[in-house]
């Protein structure tokens, strides 16, 4: 996926802000900060949100940004996340 360079430095001050904000700052709420701040009639994003089991059959829950498809931010690392629900972004 290619940024443009206004991108990188959104998704750089979302993340950065985020590493010094601990607790408050979850994967939701930077997915939702740069899916505001990045979308625009041009360029719809999604917002997606994933749920896995763990071995130990806890929950886990992740957020991240799509664009055309793709992970644009925060996509999970793993495969073993099922997409729950997705937010699409009015065209």
């Amino acid at each position: 996926m290619l940024l443009r360079g206004s991108d990188e430095r959104v998704i750089w001050a979302v993340e950065a802000t985020g590493r010094r904000l601990g607790p408050i700052s979850t994967c939701l709420v930077r997915a939702l900060v740069i899916e505001m701040r990045l979308s625009s009639k041009e360029r719809p994003l999604s917002l997606a949100i994933g749920v896995k089991r763990s071995s130990t059959g806890r929950l886990h829950s992740h957020a991240w940004v799509l664009s055309g498809g793709q992970s644009l931010v925060g996509g999970p690392l793993d495969g073993d996340f099922v997409r729950m629900a997705t937010w699409e972004s009015p065209a």
